[in-house]
């Protein structure tokens, strides 16, 4: 996810106007405010390849067992929502609809990683698979849009040898996602709010945040482009590397995409043209990137959870998931016990 990510960059454009500057500032790690009860269920672990090259990953400890009340509340511009879920046991085996399946969270770029470690455990409980969520591409040591995961990626499934793995990438991580996808032969890719291409991206946020903004006359288009172009050199990759609709046109695994009309960082009417039939579309109205990668929707929801169990999800089923409400809205609140 893009937006957060250039905006202590851009701020100080005009006084470096600097294309290198820019790149370091798309590429460098950036800090999300949204609020969630993180606990210390969350462990660091090690992914590593036969080359002993790794990726650090966020799996779940044996502390994420038992009942919990997850909740986060996401506010940007009008738009302020809680999701809550309860999981409640009462001493029932609970259905593990994906026991002996891994699900991947690719996050995306400075995706408030808060939101996804909730929906990770959310995620483990619904469905009784093992889920892992990987670090967005700029939190690294060396930025390559996430593409270099794959390797101790595949080491991990493979040691793990799941019956089916479930590649959800989220804006920027879709990359990474699609690249793991090549290299195994029984996994879905759930792709939302997916980057079709990092300059298109990149132009979309600058025009959104900062057109109107003073210090823009300082910065042209031609800044922007070298600093793009700084940020493929210095990641020792091409455009071609990111051009997600190519990926597209050649996954093999059942492949679900979740894009918005509203979504200005995203092109999304480049997924009209997919000539793919493992390629399933959904397109949304009213949704911005950030409440895109956020989950955001109650249709959005439904539709993800029912590809995800591969049967008809029912908005009611609040049991799986979870309810979505106007942070005002006490009603719908208090579909859920405190």
């Amino acid at each position: 996810m893009i937006v957060k990510g250039f905006t202590i960059g851009l701020l100080f454009i005009s006084l470096s106007g600097c294309a290198s500057f820019i790149a370091n500032q798309m590429t460098s790690p950036k800090k999300s405010n949204v609020e969630g009860n993180i606990s210390d269920w969350a462990i660091v672990q090690q992914l590593c390849d036969t080359n002993n090259y790794c990726v650090k990953a966020i799996g779940l400890g044996e502390s994420a067992e038992g009942d919990y009340s997850l909740k986060f509340r996401f506010h940007i511009n009008d738009n302020h929502k809680i999701w809550r879920y309860e999981t409640k046991s009462d001493g029932v085996e609970t259905a593990k609809p994906l026991a002996n399946h891994l699900i991947l969270l690719f996050t995306g770029y400075s995706q408030p990683t808060e939101v996804l470690y909730i929906h990770q455990l959310w995620l483990q409980r619904m469905t009784g698979a093992e889920v892992i969520v990987l670090p967005s591409a700029e939190n690294t040591e060396t930025f390559k849009f996430g593409l270099d995961y794959a390797p101790p990626i595949v080491a991990e499934i493979q040691r793990l040898n799941p019956a089916k793995v479930h590649l959800i990438g989220f804006s920027m991580g879709a990359l990474a996602a699609i690249e793991v996808e090549k290299q195994i032969d029984n996994a879905k890719l759930y792709l939302v709010a997916p980057m079709t291409d990092f300059d298109y991206s990149a132009k979309a946020i600058y025009d959104i945040l900062y057109r109107d903004k003073i210090y823009a006359t300082f910065i042209s288009q031609d800044t922007l482009e070298d600093a793009i172009q700084i940020v493929y050199e210095e990641s020792g990759t091409t455009s071609k590397d990111t051009d997600l609709i190519a990926k597209l046109n050649r996954v093999t695994s059942p492949t679900f995409i979740y894009a918005s009309y509203e979504d200005r960082v995203v092109e999304y009417s480049a997924f009209n043209a997919i000539p793919n039939d493992n390629v399933d579309v959904n397109i949304y109205g009213e949704l911005n990137h950030l409440e895109m990668v956020a989950l955001l929707s109650q249709d959005l929801m439904t539709d993800f959870v029912s590809d995800l169990l591969e049967r008809p999800v029912l908005k009611s089923e609040i049991t799986t998931l979870g309810i979505l409400c106007d942070f005002d809205d006490d009603d719908c609140l208090n579909q859920l016990p405190d």
